[in-house]
């Protein structure tokens, strides 16, 4: 088979007619195994009766694509191939020169399926320069395994590793190597420069020793390990815009789509797609949910009261039909004892214990039994109010919180929000104008700012897994300071933006899954928190009690006692108690 495919190259080469040119199609659509074959023609393109003869040839019994489907097109069509044409198609595409409108529209129509082999057929000379511009020109619009003939004699095709290189095939090609490989897993040093932006946690970066940035964070860091499999050279560059470095979504898309930049390391949560990029396959897909400011702690004053549980509560009254009891079975079983009280079955000094030395044994028994039950249920009623309690005064306690869609509309604080935060919140919530009256509008470096500070006195949409890493600074304080509520909204993706048809789509798409499977973005979580920290991105926010601990100070202060005056107090309490039940009994 394909030595029969060499002489119909060089036979291409010296004249090329449409019969020749099905026959040498249907080769490769052979040796490829493809399913599919679209031609795109413009007016001038070919000769008179070329097309004909092709269409008439490509239908012959003996052509490879006689039963497969065949889409035929001009520069007037204006419908999308991806989602008419499988991902095995053969794309023929005839045009004038290198500067015919046809490979825009071709470009534009094809988005979803550029990778797949395209023929173009260029029937004007071209010069080597614009030769070199024409392959810049289809690599950029991600036409990754593109075969071009020029003027119906000479065959080329690219090599972009490490950098493109425009080459000729000569007639003896194998038909196997027409056209470029698809997908490769050595880049062999290809370089890469993209533009950073500070996004914690996502993205942030840090010099090297040798004076490089170097990429970190949940998206940076799997995008630096990514490069380093695929061996490229990655560049990063700090884009300022208006003089912040803080992340600035449609400014980076913006970059993507002119061109100016092959891929955005940053993984962000996709409120609003662009259609003028790719994204990449979802790293995580969340929902979005409102972070509160806490409420105010428990007053110490209400501590004594806290411990009363229902527990206690119980065991108080449990306690109390015992003693109940005890007195009734002491007026009926031992009436001929008058004197004797209660306390004396305790064993309470000073309680005329001699006065039952001669009761019977067996009553005597069941009596001390009651009796023991009494002390034990006392001991474990004191024993849980003085654990609660001590508990409470070694931590702050706060409300435990909750908050339903009236609720938060009713709260004092305004709903902090950037533009494309508004259809998300109102489609899923609705109260379109009550949430309209309490949304503050800013702009992304203020709400990113103001976010990782947890700048009180706002209400804060963020995602689940933004919220994680941002707890982590108010781990040390006694009261929080914000709590995520469970009023959430939409299942946002956490993606990458990419070149249209970029050749590092799916290399991240592999890469992200394996990262996955290995646990990888659970280590690499535990890491960035901390060199963040280090680097001053983030902070922990440190209480007065934190700031003693870490600088070995305690100023005086009568707070120091509160603790023990709080248990004397309630010890004083209990044995006024205890006195005044003795003496009732």
């Amino acid at each position: 088979m394909l030595p029969q495919l060499l002489p119909l190259l060089l036979q291409l080469q010296l004249a090329v007619n449409g019969t020749n040119m099905a026959q040498f199609l249907a080769r490769i659509g052979r040796v490829h195994q493809l399913q599919a074959i679209s031609i795109v023609h413009s007016a001038g393109a070919t000769g008179a009766g070329f097309l004909d003869a092709l269409h008439l040839e490509l239908h012959q019994e003996h052509n490879y694509f006689q039963l497969l489907p065949k889409l035929i097109a001009t520069e007037h069509s204006a419908e999308q191939l991806n989602s008419v044409t499988h991902e095995q198609t053969l794309f023929v595409i005839f045009a004038r020169d290198s500067k015919d409108p046809i490979i825009e529209l071709q470009a534009e129509r094809a988005r979803g399926r550029r990778y797949c082999k395209t023929f173009f057929l260029l029937r004007r000379d071209e010069a080597q320069s614009d030769l070199s511009s024409f392959f810049e020109y289809l690599w950029q619009q991600g036409f990754r395994s593109a075969l071009v003939m020029v003027a119906q004699r000479r065959l080329y095709h690219m090599d972009p590793y490490p950098t493109l290189r425009v080459l000729e095939l000569s007639a003896m090609q194998d038909a196997v190597t027409l056209f470029p490989p698809l997908n490769r897993r050595d880049f062999m040093g290809y370089k890469l420069r993209v533009p950073v932006q500070l996004d914690v946690p996502a993205t942030f970066w840090y010099p090297t020793e040798s004076h490089q940035l170097q990429l970190d964070g949940a998206g940076g860091t799997l995008i630096r390990e990514l490069m380093h499999h695929l061996n490229v050279c990655l560049e990063l560059y700090p884009l300022y815009i208006n003089g912040s470095n803080n992340i600035n979504m449609p400014a980076l898309v913006q970059l993507v789509a002119e061109q100016r930049a092959e891929l955005s390391p940053h993984q962000f949560t996709t409120l609003q797609r662009f259609n003028s990029v790719d994204y990449s396959y979802p790293y995580a897909v969340l929902p979005r949910c409102f972070m509160l400011p806490l409420a105010a702690p428990f007053p110490r004053s209400i501590y004594v009261i806290l411990p009363l549980q229902p527990t206690v509560w119980l065991g108080l009254l449990m306690m109390l039909l015992l003693v109940l009891l005890m007195r009734y079975l002491k007026r009926r079983l031992m009436p001929q004892l008058p004197h004797l009280h209660l306390w004396s079955l305790l064993g309470v000094p000073g309680s005329q214990a001699g006065y039952y030395t001669n009761m019977c044994w067996s009553r005597f028994a069941r009596c001390l039994l009651f009796c023991g039950v009494l002390v034990f249920a006392a001991f474990i009623i004191v024993q849980l109010y003085a654990t609660k309690l001590t508990s409470l005064l070694t931590v702050s306690p706060s409300p435990k919180p909750s908050v339903t869609l009236p609720e938060l509309l009713r709260l004092p604080y305004r709903i902090l929000v950037l533009p494309g935060d508004v259809n998300g919140i109102v489609s899923a919530f609705g109260h379109a104008t009550q949430f309209r009256r309490q949304f503050y509008f800013t702009n992304d470096n203020d709400f990113y700012a103001q976010r990782m500070e947890m700048s009180a006195g706002y209400i804060y949409p963020i995602s689940t897994l933004r919220w994680r890493f941002l707890s982590l600074q108010q781990r040390y304080l006694k009261h929080k300071r914000f709590w995520l509520s469970s009023l959430c909204y939409g299942t946002f993706p956490a993606q990458f933006q990419l070149r249209i048809g970029s050749h590092f789509l799916e290399p991240l798409h592999q890469f992200e899954l394996h990262a996955n499977e290995a646990g990888l973005p659970e280590k690499w979580r535990r890491l960035y928190y901390y060199r963040a920290k280090q680097l001053g991105f983030v902070r922990d926010f440190a209480s007065v009690e934190h700031f003693e601990r870490m600088h070995e100070v305690r100023p005086l202060a009568l707070n120091l006692l509160s603790s023990v005056v709080y248990l004397y107090l309630i010890g004083l309490l209990v044995g006024l108690g205890a006195f005044l039940l003795e003496f009732v009994l």
